[in-house]
């Protein structure tokens, strides 16, 4: 047995817990390396949504090509990636505020009933020469009302107004077909 610091210590032991210390050590250091992601920047996040939303139909095209289940589905897939947007993002963050907001009109839009205009006479397509009122279509979609397009409308109006708004504090250039969405530039006369 030696002495050592002021202690009796058995040299062998001693040796054991250093290096079982250092293994422990080495352990816990590469468990917390390994599960640490350094945070992205705000504006490749941003970027990358862009980059989904430039090819989402469903925001830009003529109402009269839109498909509801087709419609349906694309909204279900832009709130998706909002969600996965909103998990890269500082919870607190403007850019974070704009993109709930676009999340929340997307279940909106899927979740309420689309305004009702039973006061306005319409017919859409074939139907005139059948006498329905309302154009249904086969697997359960919803019927093609002015209330649809006018929810559809809606939608596209808080998502033009909210991207124009993220695009241009991040300046980022949006694509010919997204930026239609956008509202047009008042000038002021002050």
């Amino acid at each position: 047995m030696r002495i050592w610091s002021g202690g009796a210590v058995d040299g062998n032991r001693s040796a054991k817990l250093r290096r079982h210390s250092q293994q422990a050590h080495r352990h816990r250091f590469l468990s917390i390396s390994a599960s640490w992601n350094p945070p992205i920047a705000q504006r490749t996040v941003i970027l990358r949504l862009f980059n989904f939303l430039e090819n989402r139909r469903v925001l830009y095209v003529p109402m009269h090509f839109e498909v509801p289940d087709q419609v349906d589905q694309s909204v279900i897939q832009i709130r998706y990636e909002l969600t996965q947007i909103l998990n890269d993002l500082p919870e607190n963050s403007p850019a974070a505020r704009r993109v709930r907001h676009l999340r929340t009109a997307s279940r909106r839009f899927l979740e309420d009933a689309p305004p009702d205009y039973r006061n306005i006479a319409y017919r859409l397509r074939n139907d005139v020469d059948h006498g329905f009122p309302i154009r249904l279509h086969n697997y359960g979609e919803r019927p093609l009302t002015p209330g649809y397009f006018v929810a559809l409308g809606e939608l596209r109006a808080i998502f033009g107004l909210q991207l124009s708004a993220l695009a241009a504090e991040f300046e980022i250039d949006v694509e010919e077909d997204l930026a239609s969405i956008f509202p047009d530039a008042v000038e002021r006369d002050d």
